[in-house]
């Protein structure tokens, strides 16, 4: 009888052991995360996006003073449009947001935002082309970022920034 007992208790323990090294594993999967590939979502990020695309630029397409928006002059940009004046649709672009970004976020070693990366890419379902892209410092730790899209038939402009800190 105390024989029986024993084998019991034996199986039990067994079982207990094999379900806390599963748990252990599944626990171990679902929190482990990438730091160099994993961006979080950032309200702020967006928000600035969301500004910068609605942002009033030197260039005018078509005609004085119908100057283009940030948003309008990345498309601009995929088109090789040139403004009014003579300049191209991308070089105003880089100096609009080269002025923006380092307005807003102060970047460097000795501060909270290490670096930043902006980026347009023009998506399709059958492709994806890098429109423009501008960066400042080197990004080593963790990312907030966030991304904005615009239509741009057939496909969409995907523009999206990332902050190191």
């Amino acid at each position: 009888m105390m024989k029986r007992g024993q084998e019991e208790m034996v199986g039990f323990v067994l079982i207990v052991v094999i379900v806390a090294v599963a748990l252990l594993v599944f626990l171990t999967f679902s929190f482990s995360n990438d730091s160099e590939s994993s961006v979080f979502e950032s309200r702020e990020v967006y928000q600035f996006l969301e500004s910068a695309m609605e942002y009033t630029t030197e260039c005018a397409i078509s005609y004085e003073p119908a100057y283009s928006k940030v948003g309008d002059l990345i498309r601009d940009c995929y088109d090789r449009k040139r403004c009014v004046n003579g300049k191209e649709a991308c070089i105003v672009l880089n100096e609009t947001l080269d002025v923006l970004l380092n307005g807003a976020f102060s970047v460097g070693e000795d501060r909270p935002i290490k670096a930043y990366v902006f980026s347009s890419v023009y998506e399709t379902d059958e492709r994806e082309e890098k429109i423009f892209g501008l960066e400042r410092g080197n990004c080593t730790a963790s990312v907030r970022g966030s991304e904005i899209t615009s239509s741009a038939y057939p496909g969409t402009i995907a523009s999206s920034l990332q902050l190191c800190y």
